[in-house]
């Protein structure tokens, strides 16, 4: 009994990894796969996402101060000059990487415009997604990585998209308001707090454990919009 009532505590831990399987002792990260191959016939689009996926475990394995261009291509069985025919450097890798996650965000944003649905269930759909793309074993590393590893037009962009994501949120937010689905809340205030928790969640999430990205994204998603309610 004791022990089921600590053990939530420790949920906010940037050290402690939620999915790990251990249940006796320190948590234990389960090992990621290493068995990703160059596959013949994959579309650009495709490779380019399992150079992304080589990216993030290599990052979950050794971070970034360590990362080099090699360690990548020797991740997927290719040479070091074929990943350059994708990705300018290492840095351009980071950026195109960090725009794709957050381009999944603004596109399960986009699918709400126009929609019937409540705000409510438009904003659970929404931020399920938006954890699903930061959880995703492509993605999750690399959002841990400091944007100030990008150059400043880099940085520009992806802040942009990031703030119009965070726009798009607190409208829901409003009109949630408005319709009394939400209790009067301030919505820039409500969305920082709603963004702010979920992007702490690659702090201590761990692929491969006891709970999904998909469960994970569920119970959160379901504490934060309740908070929102009357």
């Amino acid at each position: 009994m004791l022990d089921s009532v600590r053990r939530p505590t420790l949920l906010f831990d940037p050290l402690f990894k939620l999915n790990s399987r251990s249940k006796n002792g320190p948590a234990r990260a389960t090992p990621p796969d290493t068995t990703l191959t160059w596959r013949r016939g994959a579309s650009p689009a495709a490779r380019r996402k399992e150079i992304f996926r080589s990216l993030g475990l290599v990052l979950r394995e050794r971070g970034l101060a360590s990362l080099t261009m090699q360690d990548i291509a020797d991740r997927l069985g290719m040479t070091k000059g074929s990943l350059y025919y994708y990705f300018k450097d290492k840095q351009d890798l980071l950026y195109q990487c960090h725009l794709a996650c957050m381009s999944v965000s603004l596109d399960a944003l986009a699918r709400t415009k126009g929609s019937r649905r409540p705000p409510a269930a438009r904003l659970r759909a929404v931020l399920t997604q938006h954890i699903r793309a930061i959880t995703d074993e492509v993605y999750g590393a690399v959002m841990l990585t400091d944007l100030e590893s990008l150059a400043p037009p880099q940085r520009k962009r992806y802040v942009a998209m990031r703030d119009r994501f965070e726009k798009g949120v607190r409208a829901l937010i409003r009109e949630g308001v408005r319709r009394g689905e939400f209790k009067p809340v301030d919505a820039r205030l409500a969305g920082f707090a709603i963004l702010g928790a979920i992007n702490w969640i690659p702090k201590w999430y761990h692929p491969g454990g006891e709970l999904s990205s998909e469960a994970i994204a569920e119970s959160f998603v379901d504490f934060l919009v309740a908070a929102l309610e009357p």
